[in-house]
């Protein structure tokens, strides 16, 4: 389902409040930057390089696919609407904190047979042609906030880094492991099913989906979507992360509760659907429109809209099932986090205790993903 949930755009904004409210997370990392830098600088002289203060990846204007490109960095612009400005402010303030804010990355399996893909035949935003690329774009930024020395504005250290939610997508218990992986340090192999082959809709041959190693002239192709021959092998290649240098924590997004975004995991359909052989891949566009106006509103919150669509006979895949695909509960994600294995820099439980399990006092995010 598309990433920009209401629940997303509610931990960004919240984030950039505190942002302000500290005065020294004034950059935001850019994943493509491929400079290194010696963390042990010298503290105290702002470090923008490799942030939006730097430089800003654009795309060049024209219609269809273009390659992206760097363009001028975003200028600091001092806030008055809460108080006036006075002169000599930069030699006068205290740092805070210096902190890095991930959120959305939407680790995903992108050969999970629960996907939601088929839904592009209504909506064009129900799938994204870079999907397949999560992880490796999750590792690049673990890699960007190792090399940068202090923080862009104040050359304040870098304290730790706040990941507010959505960190897998589709609540599968193989891709939290790769989101922990992913931050604590390790290999990630983004592939499930069977090792080796991949069993997604980029190469079902439907002209909804981007084909990167096909001339098919599907819908991407047509807006000038390159032809790459090995995407989709390099794309299910292990993935090695160096983990964050600096401590790390964790909250919840809609996501990492719920299907989709948006359904109760715990139905038994949808487990089943999750963990089994058959994965829809398109569904006429009526329906499509239908269901996600339906999602949207919340009228199905248990998803038993799936076990009725595995049942029209829609177009469908058979594809390799894997046990690591099934939904977790948000106890098994605290749990998950807890766990010593993943303590990576720390702190342990990233900023869960045992307590939050005896006392169940998680909550996750009632919205769906729009």
């Amino acid at each position: 389902m598309p990433h920009s949930s209401s629940a997303g755009i509610r931990r960004r904004m919240f984030l950039a409040g505190a942002a302000a409210g500290v005065g020294a997370a004034a950059g935001v990392v850019r994943a493509g930057f491929t400079g290194h830098a010696d963390r042990l600088g010298t503290h105290g002289e702002p470090f923008a390089a490799g942030t939006t203060l730097a430089a800003v990846t654009t795309r060049p204007d024209g219609p269809g696919y273009r390659r992206l490109a760097d363009g001028p960095g975003w200028p600091r612009i001092v806030r008055s609407d809460i108080a006036g400005p006075r002169p000599g402010r930069a030699d006068r303030r205290t740092p805070l904190a210096a902190f890095v804010h991930f959120t959305d990355l939407h680790i995903t399996d992108v050969q999970h047979p629960l996907r939601y893909e088929f839904l592009r035949a209504g909506s064009p935003k129900a799938w994204r042609p870079q999907e397949a690329l999560t992880v490796a774009g999750a590792v690049s930024l673990v890699e960007r906030v190792n090399s940068l020395r202090s923080g862009p504005a104040t050359g304040a250290p870098l304290s730790f880094v706040m990941a507010t939610g959505d960190n897998t997508d589709n609540n599968a218990t193989i891709e939290l492991d790769w989101f922990l992986t992913a931050m604590n340090g390790g290999t990630c192999t983004p592939d499930t099913g069977e090792p080796g082959h991949y069993e997604g809709v980029q190469d079902s041959g439907l002209e909804l989906f981007w084909h990167p190693e096909s001339l098919l002239r599907d819908l991407d192709s047509l807006a000038g979507f390159p032809k790459l021959e090995g995407f989709l092998g390099a794309a299910t290649q292990p993935v090695h992360s160096p983990g964050l240098a600096i401590p790390w924590y964790s909250t919840l997004g809609n996501h990492d509760g719920l299907s989709g975004g948006c359904y109760a995991s715990g139905h038994g359909a949808i487990a089943a659907a999750a963990t089994g052989s058959r994965k829809l891949q398109t569904v006429p566009p009526g329906e499509a429109r239908t269901l996600m106006a339906g999602e949207g509103r919340g009228t199905d919150p248990a998803g038993h809209w799936v076990e009725a669509l595995l049942g029209r006979g829609y177009q469908a895949r058979t594809v390799t099932p894997d046990a690591r695909r099934a939904p977790f509960s948000m106890r098994e994600y605290l749990a998950a986090h807890l766990h010593p294995d993943h303590v990576g820099p720390g702190p342990a439980g990233h900023g869960y205790t045992t307590a939050n399990l005896t006392q169940a006092t998680l909550y996750p995010s009632a919205a769906c993903a729009h």
